[in-house]
């Protein structure tokens, strides 16, 4: 999860503090905008790792529930067969 943090911290600073900088800005705004992009993208690049989770956990879920079901219908005796 520190990955996402960083990785979000990181771009959301340089998404901010370049066109900022670029425009024209003095650097001490362009600090500050960098300063509330690095916030802004750590925190939605959390939010997008919490769903990322979610995702994963429910998709593991749902294979194990098939490979079960599918087990139980290998090992289920044929009602064609009888004796």
């Amino acid at each position: 999860m520190k990955y996402f943090l960083l990785l979000g911290g990181f771009s959301g600073f340089l998404l901010g503090f370049a066109p900022s900088l670029s425009a024209g800005n003095h650097a001490s705004d362009a600090l500050f905008t960098g300063a509330v992009g690095c916030l802004a993208g750590a925190m939605l690049f959390r939010g997008l790792h919490v769903i990322l989770m979610i995702c994963l956990r429910s998709h593991i879920g749902a294979l194990v529930e098939a490979r079960a079901a599918n087990e139980n219908a290998a090992h289920a005796p044929d009602p064609a067969i009888r004796s």
